[in-house]
């Protein structure tokens, strides 16, 4: 009889002992998913993204992200070079609006 009550002893025990590892690395997956998440966060950036523009236009009628390029920003104005500065804006109409 004791020895039926060590074995289910040491059989809850190894279950308890799995359930354990396996929780621990279900939390260090979780952990690592957030990680992850935080990382491509820092990797966006800012601006790269349209604006939310739904409340940006007071009561203008639809309100939609545009992107706005900045050519006067440039000191020598060269048209030759692909790069040039880019700005989001919020546009109902003919009127524009800051993000």
């Amino acid at each position: 009889m004791d020895s039926s009550r060590k074995y289910k002893r040491c059989g809850f025990g190894a279950a308890l002992l799995v359930a354990n590892i396996f929780f621990s690395l279900l939390s260090l997956h979780c952990i690592s998913g957030a990680h992850g998440h935080q990382q491509r966060m820092k990797e966006s950036v800012m601006g790269s993204e349209p604006p939310v523009c739904a409340t940006k236009c007071r009561n203008c009628k639809p309100c939609l992200p545009y992107l706005f390029d900045i050519r006067g920003a440039h000191d020598d104005d060269d048209d030759s070079e692909p790069y040039y500065p880019v700005k989001w804006i919020c546009r109902c109409r003919d009127r524009v609006f800051e993000p």
